[in-house]
């Protein structure tokens, strides 16, 4: 079921590689199994043997494994659609893990893309504010780009390393004639996490700019390559900000789009931007809106607070 997933309907996706890297970590516990072997036991047993370390190989967390039992839902979705097997088979996921909430302040923020660049706080005043720096390493500029453009754009990890300079079929770029970024490339097929264009923010317009004078392919480029993940730089660059394993690459379109709503940006506009629903932002990051429950706010001026329902009463 697998195998006819991959072949048939994987190469009409937008991320067939990542749907075949996917479908390599299931083989290696379902493989011996057939359809029927699918049932809730077993699907908890792939989670526990992900998060334990399946087959050799680097734990991974509950959503990691989550994400590939949908994968193989899918599959056998697919295969019951195309008659190879008799009746449905369902998968059991394990519980959704809460949205994250962590953003940067914008002074963390300042200390990452100051991490990037080799320097470290050494000290603090009593609000927590840098009073001295030390640079303690070389500077990584393809991370610091990255950092930058992931802040002022709200766009996703992987669509930022891959952006390039001028009109390509395979990934995003930026057209700064127009002063518009495209997140996928021309003709691409696009997905749930929609990489929708958007215009070049003002402040990153110039940055952009410069980095299209001192480089090839794109600005996360790094030694005539892009790169494809930044685990190492970016694990330098926390560390130096003294920050915490909880800021990942993600946390950057998270802090995006909390400054946008704590700057009363509507969020329809938001969405738009960043390529994000509604409702996911109202769920996931609402709360930082300034106009947020205001009918609620609003209920506990003055002093007539509950004079209705004694009236009633």
């Amino acid at each position: 079921m697998l195998t006819l997933y991959a072949s048939e309907h994987a190469p009409n996706i937008a991320s067939p590689d990542t749907v075949a890297h996917r479908i390599d970590r299931l083989l290696e516990f379902f493989g011996g199994m057939v359809a029927w072997d699918v049932t809730k036991s077993t699907c908890a047993a792939f989670v526990a043997a992900r998060v334990k370390g399946l087959a050799g190989r680097r734990p991974v967390k509950v959503e990691t494994a989550r994400t590939e039992l949908q994968t193989l839902g899918a599959a056998l979705t697919y295969a019951y659609k195309a008659r190879k097997i008799s009746k449905p088979v369902f998968v059991t996921l394990p519980g959704k893990s809460p949205p994250r909430e962590r953003w940067l302040t914008r002074s963390e923020a300042a200390r990452l893309v100051a991490g990037a660049l080799g320097f470290s706080p050494v000290e603090f005043d009593r609000n927590g504010k840098v009073k001295k720096w030390e640079r303690v390493g070389a500077p990584s500029y393809h991370v610091a780009r990255f950092i930058l453009i992931a802040l002022y754009t709200g766009t996703r990890h992987e669509a930022v390393l891959t952006m390039r300079w001028g009109v390509n079929s395979s990934s995003g770029w930026f057209d700064l004639d127009r002063r518009i970024l495209y997140r996928r490339g021309e003709g691409a097929t696009d997905t749930r996490k929609r990489r929708t264009p958007a215009p070049i923010p003002d402040r990153l317009d110039p940055h952009l700019r410069r980095w299209r004078t001192m480089t090839n392919i794109g600005p996360c480029e790094y030694e005539d390559r892009l790169t494809r993940r930044q685990k190492t730089g970016w694990a330098r660059a926390r560390d130096l900000a003294k920050l915490g394993s909880e800021v990942t690459p993600h946390t950057l379109k998270h802090t995006s789009i909390t400054w946008m709503l704590q700057d009363g940006v509507p969020i329809w506009e938001v969405a738009g931007f960043t390529g994000t629903s509604e409702d996911t932002i109202r769920r996931t990051y609402g709360h930082h809106a300034p106009d947020y429950l205001p009918a609620a706010r609003k209920a506990f001026r003055g002093h007539n607070l509950g004079r209705n329902l004694k009236e009633k009463a």
